[in-house]
C-alpha cells in the first residue's frame, strides 16, 4: 500500500534511528488493520485508505502533536536515566569512602588494643623497672590514637582495692599524654587491672566510629539507581507505543 507508506514516511521524515523504524512499523500496521476493517465493510481499497488516513486529521497537526509528546517523554526518560547514573556514581563514591574510613578506624582500634596487650605482656611479672617504663612509654607515644595513658602501681602488691581507691591512693608509676582529659566524657576510657592486684592501667582516646549505620546511604542510592534505571527503561520501550496508539485510535 504505497499511499500508506508515503503517509507514514511523511510523519517520520525528520526522525531516524531504531526507535523511528519501530514506530513507523507500528503506525503502518495499525493503518493497514484499519484499511482491512473498512474493506470488510464494503469500501474499496482506495476509499478505505483515504478514510483510515483521514481519521488522523491534518498531517502537520499530527506531526506536531506526536513529536511534542515524544520530545516531552524522551526528556523525562533522559532525566530519569541521568539521575539514576548520578545515584549510582554517588553510591559508589560513598561506599568506597566508608570502606576506606571504616578500614582506617578499624586499624586504629586494633592498634590501641595491640598497644594495651603489649604493655600487659611487658608487665606480665607485675614488676616495674626503668627499662620497662621507658619501653611502655615509647609504645604508648607511638600509638597516636591514645591521648592519655597512666599506670597506677599498688603500694601493697596483692592487696585488693576499689577503682576509686586505686586511682586515689596507688602510686602513679607511668603517665603519658594529655592529663587534662582525665575526666573528659567525650573520650573513651579503656582500663585494665592486673589480676594479681599489682597495677591498674587506664588509656583514653577519642571515640572511633565503626560507621555501620552510614552504609544505609549507599544502599539507598543503589536502590534509587535500580528503580530510576528500570523506570526509564520501561518508559522508553512502552510509552511511545501507547501514545502512538492514542493518535491512531
Amino acid at each position: 500500500m504505497k499511499q500508506i507508506d508515503e503517509f507514514v514516511n511523511s510523519i517520520y521524515s525528520g526522525v531516524s534511528g531504531k526507535e523511528a523504524i519501530e514506530l513507523k512499523q507500528e503506525m503502518r500496521s495499525h493503518l493497514i488493520e484499519a484499511v482491512e476493517d473498512l474493506k470488510s465493510e464494503g469500501k474499496s481499497e482506495k476509499q478505505a485508505i483515504d478514510i483510515a488516513i483521514s481519521r488522523f486529521g491534518d498531517e502537520k497537526q499530527i506531526t506536531r502533536g506526536l513529536f511534542s509528546l515524544f520530545k516531552t517523554q524522551n526528556k523525562i526518560v533522559k532525566n530519569l536515566f541521568r539521575t539514576s547514573m548520578v545515584a549510582l556514581f554517588l553510591g559508589i563514591v560513598v561506599l568506597i569512602g566508608l570502606i576506606l574510613v571504616g578500614g582506617n578506624n578499624q586499624n586504629e582500634l586494633q592498634q590501641i588494643d595491640q598497644t594495651i596487650s603489649s604493655v600487659s605482656e611487658i608487665l606480665a611479672e607485675g614488676t616495674f623497672s626503668e627499662e620497662k617504663n621507658k619501653k611502655i612509654v615509647s609504645l604508648v607515644e607511638e600509638t597516636k590514637e591514645i591521648e592519655y595513658f597512666v599506670i597506677f602501681k599498688n603500694p601493697e602488691p596483692g592487696k585488693a582495692a576499689s577503682k576509686q581507691d586505686m586511682m586515689k591512693n596507688w602510686e602513679v608509676a607511668i603517665e603519658s599524654g594529655d592529663s587534662s582529659i582525665k575526666n573528659s566524657t567525650e573520650h573513651v576510657w579503656m582500663d585494665m587491672k592486673d589480676p594479681y592486684e599489682n597495677y591498674y592501667m587506664v588509656a583514653g582516646y577519642e571515640e572511633i566510629s565503626t560507621l555501620d549505620n552510614f552504609y544505609s546511604i549507599p544502599i539507598g542510592l543503589f536502590i534509587a539507581f535500580a528503580v530510576l534505571g528500570l523506570t526509564s527503561f520501561f518508559l522508553k520501550n512502552k510509552t511511545n507505543r501507547k501514545m502512538l496508539s492514542i493518535f491512531i485510535k
